[in-house]
């Protein structure tokens, strides 16, 4: 155990191991600190919003991970770079996301009409 504790490269194999166990690739997230946190599930709370041990949060849509703010409401402070080994994260897509509905002219970024692909990781993993 001593190795394990002591050894970053077999502690980093192990959290790959647990991300593929859930049905997840490590290799589609920055590291797998980040990883393991934003698939870590939890039997007491379905949401991960509501679950006070799941630190960090992974929103597709806009391709942005953040630590919530447990103050009883949904506010979170994105992250831009893994508070474990320091990877730089993906770009946040807020503002590219806000401009193609904009550019598609939509006003209501919150209204039903918003085409299906843009709730999702969708609208821009499928860009051309």
């Amino acid at each position: 155990m001593n190795h394990f504790h002591e050894c970053g490269s077999c502690f980093d194999w192990t959290l790959g191991q647990r991300i593929a166990a859930r049905g997840c690739d490590p290799n589609d997230f920055a590291c797998v600190h980040i990883g393991n946190q934003v698939t870590t599930p939890c039997p007491d709370h379905p949401d991960p919003a509501d679950c006070p041990d799941i630190l960090i949060s992974y929103f597709a849509r806009f391709d942005e991970y953040s630590i919530a703010v447990r103050d009883g409401g949904t506010s979170a402070v994105a992250i831009r770079y893994c508070p474990w080994c320091g990877v730089k994260l993906p770009e946040s897509k807020r503002s590219r996301w806000f401009d193609e509905l904009t550019a598609l002219g939509y006003t209501d970024f919150y209204g039903d009409d918003i085409p299906a692909q843009f709730w999702t990781d969708a609208w821009y993993k499928n860009a051309k």
